[in-house]
């Protein structure tokens, strides 16, 4: 069975944020809950939600998902959408981009997809783990 685009983000994501502990979550229970909580020495914590965008600049988050993240925004915890972004036409993933959304943009995402604004944006061979590492801990 081919694995689902997000579980490779998931594998750069835990290889490359080695001091952290990155728990994939699966559920069916609880729709909308996003797909990886990392843990950070000192007790910090952050959810992230792994998309990528192989097709058009949309970025599908279901309504559970953005329900999710705009009920954490408004408590002021720390979630997060990363979203690998391989424009239309290129074959190669080498010319994908990865942007970083936080929960408050989960409503932009849904109308404007990789036209938001994000937090942070890293060219596929450039991406600067400690910056996003940052990001993830001074939210």
């Amino acid at each position: 069975m081919p694995m689902k685009p997000e579980t490779n983000l998931y594998k750069r994501l835990k290889e490359n944020l080695p001091s952290s502990h990155i728990t994939r979550i699966e559920s069916r229970v609880n729709l909308g809950i996003p797909d990886c909580l990392i843990a950070f020495p000192h007790g910090e914590f952050v959810m992230v939600e792994l998309k990528v965008v192989r097709r058009g600049r949309q970025i599908n988050l279901s309504p559970h998902q953005v329900a999710f993240h705009a009920k954490h925004a408004d408590l002021r915890c720390p979630t997060f959408i990363l979203v690998q972004y391989q424009p239309t036409g290129t074959v190669h993933r080498k010319k994908s981009e990865l942007l970083l959304y936080g929960n408050e943009q989960a409503v932009e995402l849904t109308r404007l997809g990789v036209d938001a604004e994000p937090i942070a944006r890293w060219d596929h061979g450039a991406i600067n783990w400690i910056e996003l590492r940052r990001h993830l801990l001074e939210s």
